[in-house]
């Protein structure tokens, strides 16, 4: 009988423990579900890139073409920039601890050109480099910065499009 009342007792002592850290935590927003206003939920347990800007240079391993302008800013909870012809504003949420996955992308209807090269040489089609990218960014799930560089991940955890940090960004 004395047992199971010592038991009781500490089981009681202990639950209204953890309901006292539970309130406390939720009261100073440590246990928010949510990032907190300057910090960047794109990339967990590395450096912040809120407010960082970066120039495409690969899409799944193909060099983007040095006469094509794709690029990416990072927000508090929205990735935005040009993508070739049009500019792009794409939502993020926060999946697990290091993942995220895009929630939309709105961008604008222009009508793409073809850009020349050089002379008689080969153009590039910049409609189908910038629906290409939107796609892929659409698909990535996890990001890692090495060095100057941004690497996205699609959510099989293949590497998709590379970025160059742009001069002068965060």
């Amino acid at each position: 009988m004395k047992r199971s009342f010592v038991t009781s007792n500490l089981f009681n002592l202990l639950s209204g423990s953890v309901l006292w850290v539970a309130i406390v935590l939720a009261s100073t927003g440590l246990a928010a579900a949510e990032s907190a206003s300057g910090t960047c939920p794109l990339n967990s347990g590395g450096p912040s890139l809120l407010g960082s800007e970066w120039r495409l240079l690969s899409i799944y391993g193909t060099e983007v073409p040095p006469e094509l302008e794709i690029n990416l800013k990072v927000g508090e909870d929205a990735l935005s920039g040009s993508s070739g012809c049009n500019d792009y504003t794409t939502n993020f949420k926060r999946v697990g601890h290091t993942g995220f996955m895009m929630t939309g992308v709105e961008k604008g209807k222009a009508v793409c050109r073809v850009l020349p090269t050089t002379p008689g040489g080969p153009t590039v089609n910049v409609g189908n480099w910038e629906g290409s990218y939107i796609r892929t960014l659409q698909r990535a799930g996890s990001v890692q910065q090495v060095g100057n560089t941004l690497h996205f991940y699609n959510r099989s955890g293949e590497p998709s499009v590379v970025f160059a940090k742009k001069y002068g960004s965060l």
